[in-house]
């Protein structure tokens, strides 16, 4: 109540649960006339807070959902909870960063006073992690448990160590982690998590040209994998050297609303320029069957029809590539982002990147590296 008319802003990811905050936080200030006795409720809305006090003055604040509001408002004050988050939904990248943003260019310019953020990361490198970084804001993170030997928790008044234990045992590491301790949602749900990919990524590593290859004078193998895109979805073609026992990533290619004629003639070429030995590619839904009836396809080209089984198959040969530490990649924002898509049911959102296609084109490439080389895994 610092001026005469005081206007405030509720966000959440929905307005739907926006409204549901504030219809508690109106059955909160009912229920609490020791406190809140001297404001007088204003309106007959359960979701909009209204107020005035015996001075006269406002307090009004109208819930709304981060992707839905009516721009132009300029409230004192605005609390953003859960923007990141539906409960029965896990955001795929695109989402998390047309939120961000929304938040940097939307939000963050809307109040005159205070702005508040308080939710559970979805990313390793969602809004909370670039505000974190941020020295405008002042963050903090609240593990539930403060001292794991020690056995000391954040709230022992209403999770003790005894409850906090009790509770992962029940739902789940992973569960647990993402719930209690502030580790993202993706990075805990990924077949392959942000922490481990980037490990991998080699920022000095080149993507050659289709007409430019590589001198690949100590390179033993080229090998590849080709992920074939529905007609909503891209291609994507991931090329691999192999280099003192490691496979490093040396072409990257998505092919948006490409013909099937024209991908055909992509691979091709590439097979020949780059000297690729052995290219798995998607053969699910037969688009090339015709060209490989007609004997178009190269000889190094070899149809792979996914399954259930095949693809945990390959994506376990992956891990191991990953595990050994024996695979670099190019720094892509692109394949990350689809890479990082992929849970570990193999299941990836529809985003406007793809559908995880470069996560599988990678499995295809790991698959044929290890039939080319007839060895599935050196020791490190």
């Amino acid at each position: 109540m610092e001026h005469f008319f005081n206007e405030g802003m509720y966000f959440s990811y929905t307005n739907d649960l926006a409204a549901y905050h504030t219809k508690r936080l109106k059955r909160y200030i009912f229920a609490l006339p020791e406190l809140f006795g001297e404001y007088r409720n204003c309106t007959d809305s359960e979701s909009v807070l209204h107020y005035r006090n015996a001075d006269g003055r406002i307090f009004v604040c109208e819930p709304a959902g981060i992707l839905t509001f009516q721009r132009g408002k300029h409230p004192h004050n605005i609390w953003a909870d859960d923007i990141l988050r539906d409960p029965q939904v896990r955001l795929d990248i695109t989402q998390i960063e047309k939120i961000a943003r929304t938040y940097f260019e939307e939000i963050e310019q809307m109040p005159k006073e205070g702005l508040h953020l308080v939710g559970t990361p979805q990313d390793s490198e969602d809004l909370f992690a670039q505000l974190e970084g941020n020295p405008g804001y002042n963050c903090r993170r609240y593990d539930a448990i403060v001292d794991e030997a020690r056995k000391l928790t954040l709230w022992p008044q209403r999770f003790s160590w005894e409850k906090l234990v009790e509770i992962r045992q029940r739902i789940g590491e992973k569960a647990f982690n993402k719930e209690f301790r502030c580790m993202p949602v993706r990075g805990e749900e990924g077949y392959i998590n942000l922490s481990t990919l980037s490990r991998f990524i080699n920022s000095r590593l080149r993507n050659y040209e289709i007409n430019n290859p590589p001198k690949l004078k100590d390179t033993r193998l080229v090998v590849g994998g080709f992920d074939i895109g529905k007609k909503t979805h891209p291609s994507h073609l991931s090329l691999f050297a192999e280099s003192q026992k490691k496979l490093k990533q040396i072409h990257s290619k998505f092919m948006d609303g490409w013909d099937y004629n024209d991908q055909v003639d992509y691979l091709r070429q590439i097979i020949k320029n780059f000297k690729v030995q052995k290219l798995f590619y998607d053969n699910t839904r037969a688009e090339f069957e015709g060209f490989q009836e007609r004997g178009e396809l190269p000889g190094e080209m070899e149809g792979i029809s996914f399954t259930a089984g095949s693809k945990f198959s390959m994506a376990a040969e992956l891990d191991q590539i990953i595990t050994a530490g024996q695979i670099e990649l190019l720094d892509d924002a692109r394949q990350k982002r689809q890479i990082l898509t992929v849970d570990c049911d193999l299941k990836a959102p529809e985003t406007q990147d793809g559908h995880g296609d470069a996560f599988f084109s990678l499995c295809l490439a790991a698959h044929a590296w290890h039939e080319a080389s007839g060895i599935i895994i050196w020791s490190p």
